[in-house]
Order: structure tokens, then sequence, then C-alpha cells
């Protein structure tokens, strides 16, 4: 059988989520029956760019320069040509498009070059928790046209299939969801790594050290996660504690400068972008997100495979990632007070911790793995590939 082509489209090669699980993909897929590309844009800071991190790209790489996260007509118009050369050049079989501006700018490139097929992922919906109501209705209107040229839309959760769908993009036929995933080998945990990251890192065994990594920008809550420490310092002051931030962006400084008005320079810790996150892990207790949306969180997998429990605000496709009440705690949005007595009761509760890092890295195994991603991935493919053949 001749191999089906597929050219990925992601607008930017940036630490996070969607970039790094696109690129796990690629480099565990099917070369007998499938060959791939992957074409990108610009990452606007270079201190997040993949490639400037070293990290290889497994495939033939197409760069688009002029496609990058903010709307601009023009750049956006030549990005849109540019695709189309690439694709027209490559007789793609299916071009799958991944987030927001490469959804846009690359399904309207792969209709004009005639592609077959056209499959989205959005990585999570960004209708809400981005942006202001107006321009969360205009990418709603965006994206409702381009679901008329799309042949599938796969999504992380369910429900982000139902929040595309109540904001009337496409039809409940098109979609399909895939959870990502990650390679749970890796991050599995060993008594002495745990000591040894402890002891570089300077805890005492008493302390119950909170992690959280991710992106510097506001949908993530950072000045929430902040406060909620503040609130466990005044309502458990002889509890010790520690927060580290792993992660950098536009935030940094403004975070500090919270960090250090709300008095907390020796318990928060901000490491910026660490490629030992999973060491960093071993030395951690409970890992903590606060984001405002989130389309899945991979970071959350990553820290129950390592049998972290989980303080999680309830958004997006997090309550499909962590069971609330078994390998986790869900609180609402914003709910600081909620969020710092979550994090109480695992510091003082090490019977709690264990319980629930145990069924989080059980839940990891049995629905999070690389390999289920990359078999779901080649599955929509070839289905669709029989479908339109």
């Amino acid at each position: 059988m001749r191999k089906l082509r597929v050219l990925n489209i992601i607008t930017r090669l940036e630490r996070g989520g969607a970039p790094m699980a696109l690129l796990e993909i690629l480099r565990r897929y099917d070369r007998s029956r499938f060959e791939f590309h992957l074409a990108a844009g610009r990452t606007q800071d270079p201190s997040l760019d993949l490639l400037e991190a070293g990290q290889s790209v497994p495939v033939p790489f197409h760069f688009v320069p002029h496609m990058q996260r903010d709307l601009h007509p023009v750049r956006d118009l030549i990005a849109t040509l540019h695709l189309f050369r690439i694709i027209r050049r490559g007789r793609y079989d299916i071009v799958h498009t991944h987030t927001s501006k490469a959804g846009f700018l690359g399904r309207l490139a792969a209709a004009a070059a005639g592609v077959r097929t056209i499959v989205h992922s959005p990585h999570g919906t960004v209708l809400h928790g981005y942006f202001s109501p107006f321009v969360a209705r205009f990418f709603a209107t965006l994206e409702r046209l381009c679901a008329l040229i799309s042949h599938s839309i796969a999504c992380l959760t369910r429900k982000e299939i139902d929040q595309l769908l109540h904001a009337g993009v496409g039809r409940r036929r098109q979609y399909t969801h895939i959870y990502n995933g990650i390679d749970v080998e890796r991050f599995n945990t060993h008594p002495d790594r745990r000591e040894a990251a402890r002891g570089r890192l300077s805890f005492s065994d008493e302390t119950v050290v909170f992690v959280t990594v991710g992106r510097l920008v506001p949908v993530k809550g950072y000045e929430d996660l902040l406060e909620a420490t503040r609130l466990v310092t005044e309502k458990a002051p002889q509890q010790p504690v520690r927060l580290l931030i792993v992660g950098e962006g536009e935030l940094r400084s403004r975070l500090e400068a919270q960090r250090d008005a709300l008095g907390l320079q020796s318990l928060v810790e901000f490491l910026g972008w660490r490629d030992d996150v999973d060491d960093i892990l071993d030395a951690c207790d409970v890992f903590v997100l606060s984001s405002l949306n989130e389309g899945l969180g991979l970071v959350l997998v990553e820290a129950m495979a390592k049998s972290l429990p989980v303080v999680a605000t309830s958004v997006g496709g997090v309550p499909e990632v962590v069971d609330d009440g078994i390998t986790g705690t869900l609180v609402t949005a914003r709910a600081r007070d909620d969020m710092a007595d979550a994090m109480i009761a695992f510091a003082r509760d090490s019977g709690l911790r264990l319980r629930m890092g145990d069924a989080g890295r059980r839940r990891a195994v049995n629905l999070f793995s690389i390999e289920s991603t990359v078999r779901n991935t080649e599955a929509l493919y070839a289905g669709l590939g029989k479908a339109r053949s």
C-alpha cells in the first residue's frame, strides 16, 4: 500500500503542551504506513523556542516565518500563501492543523490547494479565558467558518467537544477526541532519586513542596496561586511548605514583585524553564495547577505519572484528567481560599498524598500513554484516508 502523506501544521514550536505532544507523536509514528512532514511558524520569545533549546524535529520540516500568534493581516496573508505553496508541492493526502492561528491559515491554504482531507486539533478552546468577549466572539466566528472545510476536528477531551458545539462550531459527527499522552516510563520515580533531588534543592524532610509548571501568562492564573500560598501560611503557620514555579513568560517580573509584596520570598522560587522537570518533580510532594482554562493539562499527567497528587482548577479538560477525590482535589478557578484549603489538607496528611499519588500513577499509565495517542491518531488518519479514497 502507498503511504499516506500527512502535513502537520502548528503555529509555533515553543515549550508547552501542544508542540511537545506533537513532537512525541512524530517520533513514534508507523513509518511503514505514513510519511509525516511538519510546518511551523516563528516563536516570538527565543527563550521558549524548542528549536533554540536544541529540540530536534524528527521529520522533514518547513519553516513559515510569517506565521506568528498575533493577528496581522499582511503577515497572515503571506504565511497563508507560503503554506499553500508547501502543500501544493508536497501533494499531501492529509493536512492536520494544530492550535488556533495555524488552524485558520492552514485550513484555508489546504482547501485552496485541493487537499482531500483536512483535520484540525484545537488543543483546547481559545474561546474561554484568553481574550475579551468581543475577541472571543471573533475567534468563534472564524472557527465556525473553518469547520465548514474541515473533515475532522480532533479534540483533547469530550468537554472540549461540548464547548465548541455550544459555540456553534461544526457538527458532532465531525468530532473525535484523542487524549495527549506522555512517555510514562520516562516519569518513573524511585525513593533514592527523590532523596537525591531533595538534597540538591536543600529541602528538609518535614517540608512539603508544591510545584507548578507552565508558561507565565495570564491564563495560567499564577496570581491566584501566589495568593493561595499566602493563605496557606496564614491558616497553617506551623506547617513548613515551599512552592516551586517552573516556567518562563511575560508575567515573570510582575509575579516576582507580587511574591515579594506578599512576603513569600523565602517560600516561593521561580526556576525558569528547566530541562530536568522530571528530576524536579522527584523532589516535590504535590502538583498545583491554577489555570483559568486548560485543554487537557499535560503537565498534570506528568505529575501523576510521578505519583504526585494534584490540586487543580476544574476548568476545560482537567476533570477528565484528575479524578476528583481519587487522584487529587479540584477547585473552582480563582477560588483562592478553596485552593489554600486543599493545599493545607495535602500538607498535613502524608497518607493522603501517598494514596492519591498512587492512584494518579495508575490513571496516567492506563489512560495517557503516548503509545495510545499515536495509535489513535494513526487510526483517525487511516479511517479518513479510506473514507475519502
